[in-house]
């Protein structure tokens, strides 16, 4: 196994233990009782409109069973290249830090060929409904050379965590759920649905809420380098 694999293993582990334990982690933001002002800086790809409606179609039982559960519309769902500033409340930037992501970005961009998706099989986070996905290598080096040269050029980058992912978070849990034992049976049957594979020559830059739901694309960087 390798480690993306093992990753993905490991968040599904812990999501349907939580599930099973009723432990399942509710976001409070989505019960409308809290005003949600939370904004973040990130790397982002929007998915081929054949990508989302194949998982919208997989959703279709989820949705039936659990209603209530908020699934992403297909024009939030997205992969994280990398959130440069996780989203919080408070955050701003100048026009001059925005210009200066966007050319260190623009310069690693434009050496980086295009990259490889696919998209297969559903999981659970604690909080969570995740599609997983798997890259070619050159997504791999691009996070890396953001990882030096954003700091070399002395912007922030405040990614929560060093991600490895390739996933779509399809599904947030906005209260506990109805049925939790056919819900994780549907997880299963649907572990290995395959979504479809893609090739992505585009990166956006974008100042989003946690959903990507509110999201202001600051500009687009086109992926030209050779493989």
């Amino acid at each position: 196994m390798d480690q993306l694999a093992r990753l993905y293993h490991q968040i599904d582990v812990r999501g349907q233990r939580a599930i099973q334990r009723r432990n399942e982690q509710v976001d409070p933001y989505l019960t409308g009782r809290y005003p949600d002002n939370r904004r973040g800086l990130t790397l982002l790809i929007h998915l081929p409109a054949h990508i989302s409606r194949n998982i919208n179609f997989g959703l279709l039982r989820f949705k039936m069973l659990e209603p209530e559960m908020y699934f992403y519309p297909s024009t939030d769902m997205h992969i994280t290249v990398m959130d440069l500033i996780g989203a919080r409340t408070g955050l701003t930037w100048s026009a001059e830090q925005l210009r200066l992501y966007c050319t260190v970005i623009r310069r690693l961009a434009c050496r980086t060929a295009p990259i490889n998706w696919k998209l297969a099989g559903l999981i659970a986070s604690p909080g969570a409904l995740l599609v997983k996905g798997t890259y070619s290598a050159n997504l791999t080096t691009l996070r890396q050379q953001l990882r030096q040269a954003l700091p070399a050029a002395g912007l922030p980058l405040q990614e929560r965590y060093q991600t490895i992912a390739g996933h779509v978070t399809v599904a947030r849990f906005s209260q506990p759920l109805r049925h939790r034992q056919k819900f994780l049976q549907l997880l299963k049957a649907n572990s290995n649905l395959f979504f479809g594979t893609f090739t992505v020559d585009q990166l956006d830059l974008v100042i989003h809420d946690w959903y990507n739901h509110y999201a202001r694309v600051i500009d687009s960087f086109q992926l030209a380098g050779e493989h």
